[in-house]
């Protein structure tokens, strides 16, 4: 007999509403194996089944159509490239950060295209670890002599706060301390560019030339300086050459370290022949005073000097 036509199994179906009907038709086809007359407790069986089932923990099954699948394996793959980008982001090496730091030394340092750097006092230079393959350039906080390898295809490109230099190949000094006022390109080889990042049209400098920018004044000014005064914290010597004693007195300062108030009459006339070498402070003034006896060297402090005097009657 059909169990849709059994009325003894719809009436006990009845009485288990929240159990499935799989389980209960088991149960009631097993009850039909004893003898006639025999009349099972199906109630009592179904708790001793249920009782006997709770003491095991059933693996979890799930699943999963054919299509659910395929876009939990394509969330899966997405997950994968994302974290992967995200891993090449954060440690890879084309957006990898290199910074050298100078405190109270110099340093040299040789970079992948050839480019040798050297490092002022209290300088930083910062670039990307793949520095050469598509592009050269570098950030500098500081000051730094670069001596660029040629390269015709990619242009070497230093950032400072102020400006953008920008060579093919050459030797050049810049000067951008975040602190100071000044800021200053030098070329001693080759050409270069230097373009203001407040406007204004480029300039071009060839060998010998310099540009100065007063930060707190917005103008530059474009000069010739034969004598070595922007490399002279490197060189450690400046060589004057029928020069002011105002311009001497200048690079005695970058030199020296020191603040001179110069306060003699004489500041553009009166042209001297003057070298002088890092840490021999005295016998530069010395110097001086052999063509200018009349100049006179007081203290003012611990961190400069006063110029009085006058030179050449």
């Amino acid at each position: 007999m059909d169990f849709k036509e059994n009325k003894d199994w719809q009436a006990w179906h009845e009485r288990q509403p929240h159990e499935p009907v799989g389980l209960l038709k088991k149960i009631w086809e097993a009850s039909g194996s004893y003898k006639n007359g025999y009349q099972p407790d199906l109630e009592k069986g179904l708790a001793s089944f249920k009782n006997r089932m709770s003491q095991h923990q059933p693996a979890k099954v799930v699943r999963i159509s054919p299509n659910k699948m395929a876009l939990r394996i394509a969330a899966g793959v997405a997950l994968l490239l994302v974290a992967g980008m995200f891993i090449k982001n954060k440690m890879g090496s084309a957006d990898q950060q290199l910074a050298v730091v100078t405190t109270n030394d110099t340093k040299e340092l040789s970079l992948s295209d050839g480019t040798v750097v050297t490092l002022n006092q209290s300088s930083q230079l910062s670039y990307k670890s793949e520095f050469g393959k598509e592009e050269r350039r570098a950030k500098l906080n500081g000051e730094a002599f670069f001596k660029v390898a040629r390269d015709g295809n990619r242009p070497f490109v230093i950032e400072t706060e102020t400006a953008s230099v920008r060579v093919l190949g050459t030797a050049f000094n810049v000067r951008s301390y975040p602190a100071d006022d000044l800021f200053e390109v030098y070329v001693e080889t080759g050409k270069v560019r230097v373009d203001f990042k407040k406007g204004g049209d480029g300039v071009v400098l060839n060998p010998s030339e310099f540009v100065r920018l007063s930060k707190s004044e917005g103008e530059a000014f474009k000069g010739l300086d034969n004598s070595g005064i922007p490399n002279a914290w490197r060189t450690g010597v400046i060589s004057f050459k029928g020069q002011s004693i105002s311009e001497i007195i200048k690079g005695m300062e970058r030199l020296y370290g020191k603040k001179f108030v110069l306060k003699t009459s004489q500041q553009k006339d009166c042209p001297q022949t003057l070298t002088v070498h890092r840490g021999k402070m005295e016998e530069a003034f010395n110097g001086l005073k052999t063509s200018c006896p009349k100049l006179q060297f007081s203290a003012n402090g611990n961190d400069g000097f006063i110029v009085t005097g006058v030179c050449c009657d």
